[in-house]
């Protein structure tokens, strides 16, 4: 009953006006999904430019990138996340388990927070990465789903392997050397890993997929059957994804990727929004009303007091406890965070929601 009054809610069109083959269409993806890679350079830039200046002592520099990274645009994208899992009744009532599932991850993030913080780190940074990548392959089964063709399955195979083998070929050597720090400590490279000479392979295999990848490409736009938007988007990628780990500090190289998934997120969160509300999908009286606004100013200010609260959360951890600044932040931005990513996977695994 409530789906059906939500549905007669929603009168006129959300989403009007999508154009074949791109997610909404080329003047809002190719700004807001694709091109605002040109993000990612931003939070090393400012940290360069306060050291260069002496503004800002190099530690510090790092903890304004943090602060406001996370404060401007990483809380609310990850807070974003609860309107279509804790605020949406019938993924409560399909998923139960999945959903219980979730609270197990703050318990386990304070106990690592205080006891193996590096681990914690290791793992957040690990997950992470393959977390920002599995993002951009979910963009591109949204493109397969919008094409008038189907990408056969090692087609696909290789966008996949494009994407998730560009970022490991320089930061497994840099891992290696242990020349990368994030969140105050030195990612562990066990002596044993050496010998498996992890860097050389994993740029071996980024080769191959990168050679199969522009044959096939070429190969498909000559068929007319070639993807403009998944093409910039793998492309853009790779570069971004191969020349990121070239810097030594993490905490400042992993908040520009970090700055251009969380952009993409909320943008893509709120199409997906207004479709499911176009569909009377969404049973909240309150994610029914923010998405109906032509503005996205009040769905984004929502989040931005959410992440207020914690960014709150945070001082007070910092204030009570002996945990360093680096393990306060951490351990309460990581209890939401990792839950973000964990709920992400099952949205990534559904590209025919933005059909």
């Amino acid at each position: 009953m409530m789906l059906a009054m939500a549905a007669i809610a929603v009168a006129r069109k959300l989403v009007p006006e999508r154009q074949p083959g791109w997610i909404y269409k080329a003047s809002w993806d190719l700004p807001l999904l694709i091109l605002s890679a040109v993000l990612v350079p931003l939070p090393f830039l400012i940290a360069w430019a306060a050291q260069v200046s002496g503004w800002m002592k190099p530690d510090q520099a790092i903890d304004l990138i943090n602060i406001a990274v996370a404060a401007l645009i990483g809380g609310p994208h990850l807070f974003s996340t609860i309107t279509y899992t804790f605020l949406d009744g019938r993924f409560r009532a399909r998923h139960p388990r999945y959903l219980a599932l979730a609270f197990l991850l703050p318990p386990a993030v304070v106990f690592l927070g205080v006891k193996q913080y590096t681990l914690l780190i290791t793992f957040f940074f690990s997950w992470a990465s393959l977390h920002v990548l599995h993002q951009i392959i979910y963009l591109t089964d949204c493109y397969r789903a919008r094409s008038s063709w189907r990408d056969p399955a090692w087609s696909r195979a290789v966008d996949y392997g494009l994407i998730l083998t560009g970022l490991y070929p320089t930061g497994l050597y840099k891992l290696s050397m242990k020349q990368f720090r994030v969140g105050g400590v030195v990612p562990p490279y066990p002596d044993w890993l050496r010998g498996l000479h992890l860097p050389v392979l994993a740029g071996v295999v980024f080769a191959v997929f990168l050679f199969v990848w522009l044959g096939k490409t070429v190969a498909e736009f000559r068929r007319g059957e070639g993807s403009t938007p998944k093409t910039l988007l793998i492309g853009i990628t790779t570069v971004v994804s191969f020349c990121l780990p070239l810097g030594s500090n993490l905490d400042v190289l992993f908040q520009g990727y970090n700055t251009w998934h969380s952009f993409q997120y909320l943008f893509l969160l709120w199409l997906l929004n207004r479709l499911r509300a176009e569909r009377g999908e969404i049973d909240n009286p309150i994610v029914q009303k923010l998405v109906a606004r032509d503005s996205m100013w009040a769905y984004y200010a929502c989040f931005l007091v959410a992440t207020g609260l914690l960014v709150l959360l945070t001082i007070l951890v910092r204030s009570v406890t002996s945990l360093a600044a680096d393990q306060s932040y951490f351990v309460v931005v990581l209890s939401v965070l990792l839950m973000h990513y964990y709920f992400d996977h099952f949205l990534f695994a559904q590209p025919e929601l933005m059909v």
